[in-house]
């Protein structure tokens, strides 16, 4: 029998740590709203921020770097617009072109910066 495809950040987290191999080093951190997660990667040092808007089919995904102390500080990458939340290869060029902007940082964003509680640039 196919399972229901469900919507919202929880499955996207749920596929982006399957996907990417990091069921046991991951951790997955709730954002200011209930529309928001964090999927951190503490071996890599990174953070996949995840933002859906209702019906929950897409979704907004930036990242940044884990500061030393284990903290979320920065949005260091974003992508210009949504991604379809049930499209899995759409998800994971999302998440490789993230990697790829995560190591040529972006100028601050202020959207990125005041919708996930960081200081606005």
């Amino acid at each position: 029998m196919t399972q229901p495809i469900r919507y919202g950040p929880d499955p996207v987290a749920e596929w982006i740590i399957d996907t990417c191999g990091w069921q046991d080093q991951a951790r997955v951190l709730r954002g200011h709203l209930p529309s928001q997660l964090r999927v951190a990667h503490d071996a890599d040092g990174w953070w996949i921020g995840i933002d859906a808007f209702a019906p929950y089919r897409r979704v907004q995904l930036c990242a940044g770097r884990i500061a030393d102390d284990g903290t979320v500080a920065d949005v260091s990458a974003f992508l210009d617009g949504t991604v379809d939340a049930t499209d899995r290869e759409e998800l994971a060029r999302a998440v490789q072109e993230l990697r790829k902007r995560l190591e040529a940082p972006q100028p601050p964003n202020r959207w990125a910066a005041e919708r996930y509680g960081f200081p606005k640039p």
